[in-house]
């Protein structure tokens, strides 16, 4: 618990620091620290989930991800200052690079399986071929929050979201929990805890919208933010049938207590996607 409570205090600094300087001086700290991040999640789910040890493969796959991380944060940006009459804002440059750049990656990594094709059943082949560019949009559509007008508030609602109602399930289910939610996949969660996630979360937002003064996006942000938790527990159960179908607790050891990039952030993967697509539709 101490090696964890450390570590937590660590990686929040580094987050912290990170938001300061990249708000204050520049937003290509964000979106550089988050694709560097995104890399090292990608590195963990080929080197550890897919039990790939091909170093080629590793390093191809981590800097496709940084490379796409950029590009559709600038698509990302770009469709976030479009309405219907401002078309100049369409990123048609960034998109065709996007696209240019996954038909080389897949052709590079289709050589290099054929190469060493004794080594790839098809999951391992799906994983290298198709997770790289999921997880970059993910990631990308995080940074675009943390950059948007107001990010921090919705900065903040993702955590929410993701790791208040997390912490709620966790204490809840500690305390009170007695029927199991998916003991297939994670034995210690249950419906109690996941309710008192979701009370947590709620309680959250509605304080988080009023420290801003954000008093007319007080109604949508609460009527999110039950859908938008359960949407965060599917992505922390997915993860974890994931780690449970391929025999490992943890992605990674990177985070001492913690264990990997992708056991930290496999909500805010599911949950930043759809906050930056409101955010982008007006909705909050």
């Amino acid at each position: 618990m101490k090696k964890r409570i450390i570590s937590g205090v660590v990686m929040g600094a580094i987050v912290a620091l990170v938001l300061v300087f990249g708000l204050s001086l520049n937003n290509l700290i964000l979106t550089t620290f988050v694709a560097v991040v995104a890399a090292l999640g990608v590195n963990e789910l080929v080197g550890n989930a897919a039990k790939i040890e091909n170093a080629v493969i590793k390093i191809l796959s981590a800097v496709y991800t940084v490379v796409m991380v950029f590009l559709f944060s600038n698509i990302n940006e770009n469709i976030y200052r479009l309405n219907l009459t401002d078309y100049q804002y369409l990123d048609i440059d960034s998109l065709i690079a996007a696209i240019v750049a996954s038909i080389i990656y897949v052709i590079i990594c289709a050589v290099l399986i054929l190469v060493r094709q004794e080594e790839f059943d098809l999951a391992k082949i799906a994983v290298v071929c198709g997770m790289p560019l999921i997880y970059a949009y993910a990631f990308s559509t995080l940074a675009s929050v943390i950059i948007a007008t107001g990010g921090i508030y919705y900065l903040l609602l993702v955590l929410n979201f993701a790791c208040v109602c997390d912490m709620g399930a966790y204490f809840v289910g500690v305390s009170m929990g007695k029927t199991k939610l998916c003991p297939e996949i994670s034995p210690n969660k249950t419906v109690e805890g996941a309710l008192g996630g979701i009370i947590s979360s709620v309680i959250a937002t509605l304080i988080i919208t009023l420290c801003f003064g954000y008093f007319s996006k007080i109604l949508p942000a609460m009527l999110i933010t039950i859908p938008l938790c359960v949407v965060g527990m599917i992505g922390d159960l997915f993860a974890s049938i994931i780690k449970r179908k391929v025999g490992i607790k943890d992605y990674g050891d990177l985070i001492p207590g913690h264990g990997g990039i992708l056991d930290r952030v496999d909500s805010v993967l599911f949950i930043a996607p759809l906050v930056y697509g409101l955010m982008t539709l007006g909705v909050i």
